[in-house]
């Protein structure tokens, strides 16, 4: 799998997650909320860091 599909599955994973937290019971609604912020987060790092290896240092 490469970084583009990883970035890809993250963020459709978060976007499924705040989808249920939407309809899930009020208290499990933290939860999801709080691992859909962390999917994002990771997206966002992967993104951001993840073609760093492909780099030459000059």
């Amino acid at each position: 799998m490469n970084l583009r599909e990883v970035v890809r599955t993250l963020r459709f994973e978060r976007r499924r997650v705040l989808a249920m937290s939407r309809v899930c019971d009020p208290v499990f609604a933290k939860d999801y909320e709080r691992t859909a912020r962390a999917l994002g987060i990771a997206a966002s790092i992967v993104e951001q860091q993840g073609d760093k290896h492909r780099r030459k240092d000059k």
